[in-house]
């Protein structure tokens, strides 16, 4: 029986042969340690986010340059709503003015959300509420606060950087057994 084995150093500076499934279980064993140490940064990072995405999610359609947008969609879908009762000319008048602003703001809104890299946030040309945009503009506001802790996080950058030196090791290591 033949097995595939890698050799490490041991402390003596001996060399010492490593079986296939023992790496394996190291491997097994460096990604396990790292993903707790990951889930436990990560849910730090998602409350961190969180804070800073309540703190700004009032102010963060100005900060997209949607203010005025949405304060134009929320003048002509208030009115849309005071006078749906009404006659039908007025209705369709008021529907008409709702709806060109939904598609203003739905253009200049996906083409951000294409920008900013928003996951799964886009905006219908149809009938848009303010309400539908404030809650996915909040949702937006959290992935970039999330996204912004995440990369000026030093204990998440530290822990991708160790995970691949450790990979990087096994992969000389067996690099090293096959010559």
């Amino acid at each position: 029986m033949c097995f595939k084995t890698h050799v490490y150093l041991t402390n003596g500076g001996n060399m010492k042969p490593i079986r296939k499934d023992e790496l394996e279980f190291w491997s097994n064993f460096t990604n396990d340690e790292f993903y707790e140490k990951r889930k436990t940064v990560d849910t730090e990072i998602s409350q961190e986010a969180q804070s800073i995405a309540e703190k700004k999610k009032p102010n963060f359609a100005k900060e997209c340059g949607l203010d005025k947008d949405l304060k134009n969609l929320e003048k002509h879908y208030q009115a849309y709503r005071d006078f749906m009762d009404n006659k039908s000319l007025t209705e369709q008048k008021l529907k008409s003015a709702w709806k060109n602003a939904c598609n203003d703001f739905s253009e200049k809104a996906n083409r951000l959300s294409k920008v900013r890299d928003w996951y799964d946030i886009r905006f219908n040309d149809d009938e848009i509420t303010p309400e539908e945009v404030k809650r996915k503009l909040g949702d937006a506001c959290y992935q970039e606060a999330k996204s912004h802790v995440r990369k000026s996080h030093t204990v998440h950058n530290s822990l991708d950087k160790i995970q691949k030196r450790c990979k990087m090791i096994f992969i000389q290591e067996h690099t090293l057994t096959t010559l």
